[in-house]
């Protein structure tokens, strides 16, 4: 059962605390270092989050752990990767770290790290029919395994605990038992329009990361490309 915040009446929110809960944020990265004014609308976006957040703790549960999606690793070298890429969610998380929040990977790197190779092989297209089944199929299985691997992990949540899931994808399925609620404050409205204005922008960006990502496979992979 999904639930909007701020929408719990007060006997609701006393049994909303006995039950286990995920909070679901969307993981926005300053996909636009350079761009200040993208900088501003995205400290504004994770700073509306945090409130949000600690009236959602107020009324249905404090956070006891923290997944952040695409994440296996420690949560000393998560740290410096999102410094990298989303500083202006770091003081969320490390704020309710200092509090008692546990960070819990939830991805599986081996897992992980092939769903991102078969995704770029699924990108670059098949001439053959046989590889292109044979793929998909790997795909498909790699995909259903990360599912299963994710809503293991989230399900380790015991009664009345509260789980927050920084997400970049919609296709999480959880147990019936876990409460749902959806973290989606006004300024995500500011980010998408602002996306939406800037079609160019987001258009460059994202063939620089694509040339990038080209460039820095070639040289790990030691092949000669045209």
């Amino acid at each position: 059962m999904s639930k909007e915040i701020g929408k719990i009446d007060k006997p609701a929110a006393e049994n909303t605390i006995l039950k286990r809960k995920i909070y679901l944020v969307q993981n926005i990265q300053n996909y636009f270092p350079e761009n200040n004014e993208f900088k501003t609308l995205l400290e504004e976006y994770w700073d509306s989050i945090s409130d949000q957040l600690d009236k959602m703790e107020s009324t249905a549960g404090i956070i006891t752990n923290i997944y952040i999606e695409g994440m296996w690793q420690s949560f000393q070298e998560v740290e410096k990767i999102i410094q990298e890429s989303s500083p202006a969610s770091l003081k969320l998380i490390k704020t309710r770290i200092g509090s008692g929040s546990n960070y819990i990977p939830v991805e599986d790197e081996s897992i992980y790290k092939r769903l991102i190779d078969l995704t770029r092989i699924v990108q670059l297209g098949f001439v053959s029919e046989k590889i292109k089944t044979l793929i998909e199929e790997q795909y498909s299985e790699t995909v259903s395994e990360r599912q299963i691997h994710i809503k293991t992990t989230i399900d380790q949540l015991q009664l009345g605990e509260a789980g927050l899931f920084m997400l970049s994808s919609v296709n999480h399925k959880f147990s019936d038992d876990i409460e749902i609620f959806n973290v989606i404050p006004p300024a995500l409205d500011k980010i998408n329009r602002w996306l939406q204005n800037n079609q160019q922008t987001v258009a460059a960006q994202q063939e620089k990361d694509r040339e990038e990502s080209e460039e820095g496979q070639n040289k790990d992979s030691g092949l000669w490309t045209p």
